[in-house]
């Protein structure tokens, strides 16, 4: 049996259109920086030393192509040629270089682990704005002043994927890297078991605290990817992005708003071909203490407070 595959981290979300200058220039807006472009390639960063963290190709079809994570050394790469379907290690040659090994999931995803990628030097940002609350004081001489702007993204969190048949890619997931479902979302059953529709699945570093999830895998009669999740600063950060890509005519799909499992506070657009990207902020960090939950609840009861997301996002 294959080890399963210590991941470091989601490394970027890949999709193919017909107008990369469009592309770019939401992609700007929306708090990302160029950081290679080549004749049908564009490749976009965020502060952190990661090379990038979106991927744009050149198509006549607008599509998702697939979605990548780093591995933590190259013998997790050599752990995974054993995975079936998977290929040999390969040399990237294009924009930030490195090793790749590509899989194919149960429902068809494109899977890429990959190491060795080059890093570039992180870019500045604003320091994070604590906030006084009634029992809690911890910002002191310091005032706030934020203002409707381009939000810088810090890192890509999460993605979620569209699935026909959720079972065998939640346990293909399971079975091959280090993760771990965190909870659960479910349809009312008649039956003594839940109806699970989704599952949130985290890092398994047991102790270790970790983000709530860095993949959601999505039963639906889509195949796709429903969402791509980039973290920002805080609750500014998130609002004044909001601002300003409502003042730059892009579409809004849902925020600000609190979801309820995984806690965060989200801000949902849609870039100009359909794709539906996310700013978060203040997400669960959990460890193997967690108990999942299976939410049993109407959409509506998905979000806390805010905007709640229109019925397109849960098709």
């Amino acid at each position: 049996m294959t080890k399963r595959i210590k991941i470091d981290d989601v490394a970027y979300t890949a999709y193919q259109c017909h107008d990369i200058e469009l592309m770019e220039r939401f992609l700007t807006d929306f708090g990302m920086k160029r950081s290679a472009r080549t004749n049908d390639s564009l490749y976009m960063r965020g502060t952190s030393s990661a090379h990038h963290v979106h991927v744009t190709r050149l198509g006549k079809e607008n599509k998702f192509l697939g979605g990548a994570f780093r591995v933590r050394s190259r013998s997790e790469l050599e752990k995974a040629t054993d995975i079936p379907g998977a290929t040999n290690i390969i040399k990237i040659n294009e924009p930030g270089g490195g090793e790749r090994v590509t899989l194919t999931t149960p429902n068809g995803h494109k899977i890429w682990l990959e190491y060795g990628a080059e890093t570039l030097p992180e870019l500045p940002a604003r320091r994070v704005y604590q906030m006084n609350f009634a029992s809690s004081h911890l910002r002191f001489n310091t005032a706030v002043r934020q203002k409707a702007s381009i939000t810088p993204v810090l890192r890509i969190g999460h993605f979620v994927l569209w699935v026909p048949d959720a079972k065998p890619e939640i346990s293909w997931f399971c079975q091959y890297f280090e993760f771990v479902p965190s909870d659960y979302i479910c349809a009312p059953s008649d039956g003594p078991e839940p109806d699970v529709k989704g599952t949130f699945l985290r890092y398994d570093r047991g102790r270790e605290y970790v983000d709530h999830h860095c993949i959601l895998i999505s039963e639906s009669r889509k195949l796709g990817c429903h969402h791509s999740s980039y973290e920002v600063l805080d609750l500014d950060a998130v609002t004044s992005g909001h601002d300003y890509l409502v003042e730059k005519g892009w579409c809004l799909d849902a925020g600000v708003g609190r979801h309820y499992l995984g806690s965060l506070i989200y801000d949902y657009w849609l870039d100009p071909f359909g794709n539906r990207v996310e700013h978060y902020t203040d997400t669960d960090l959990i460890n193997d203490d967690h108990e999942p939950v299976y939410f049993v609840g109407t959409a509506a009861e998905t979000t806390q407070w805010g905007m709640a997301p229109p019925p397109s996002f849960f098709e």
